[in-house]
């Protein structure tokens, strides 16, 4: 028997429940099948009462958005501090699996970060309680790697490829574009995309030096 919600909230415990709601909801439903007045049900709490944590189902979208790229963020960190003795490169590719795992383990948070009504991953605003987005992080790791290799690529492109490549790839996992019977199958899967992607990075920073 499913455990009735609680019907009210200490400051500050609202906005955290119905955004674990909207989170469940968007995983069952998908970001457009999402109603704000559906997570007030859920919570036990009048309609009116989510309205004085956001304003619209737009705004719980963004704020499930930011908390996503929040987290993101935090598995950038422990991917960097983790791989911190290796190979510059190799800290870009530990990145690059980081990314499909973030997707594959938290769906729902990703479509809403990057689905229809999506934000742009370069947008500050987005960064949530931590001090240095995800893509600023992996933009300072390609950096990192350029240094240490003497590849000459615009940053910014190089950032976009490495990240397109990830998100086009775990997209169309999500979607079932891509299937795959073992983890491990699709584990290797990334890797050799990496390995072709950090392969064409350096000829062409090369051939631009």
């Amino acid at each position: 028997m499913t455990k009735k919600p609680r019907a009210t909230y200490h400051h500050g415990d609202l906005a955290t429940a119905l955004l674990d709601a909207a989170e469940t909801l968007v995983a069952n439903k998908g970001v457009a099948g999402f109603s704000l007045r559906e997570a007030a049900r859920v919570v036990g709490v009048d309609p009116a009462a989510c309205y004085r944590h956001f304003r619209d189902r737009e705004a719980i979208i963004q704020a499930l958005a930011t908390r996503g790229f929040t987290k993101l963020a935090h598995a950038f960190a422990a991917v960097v501090e983790a791989n911190r003795r290796r190979k510059p490169v190799e800290v870009v590719r530990a990145l690059g699996h980081a990314y499909v795992r973030f997707a594959i383990e938290s769906p729902s948070v990703f479509r809403c970060m990057f689905g229809p009504n999506g934000f742009d991953a370069r947008d500050p605003a987005l960064r949530g309680d931590y001090g240095v987005g995800g893509y600023e992080q992996v933009q300072r790791a390609i950096a990192a790697w350029f240094e240490a290799d003497g590849i000459t690529v615009e940053l910014d492109d190089a950032t976009i490829a490495l990240w397109s490549t990830v998100h086009g790839f775990a997209s169309m996992v999500l979607d079932g574009a891509l299937r795959f019977n073992q983890s491990a199958v699709r584990d290797r899967t990334v890797d050799n995309l990496l390995t072709t992607l950090v392969a064409g990075l350096k000829t062409r920073g090369r051939a631009l030096a």
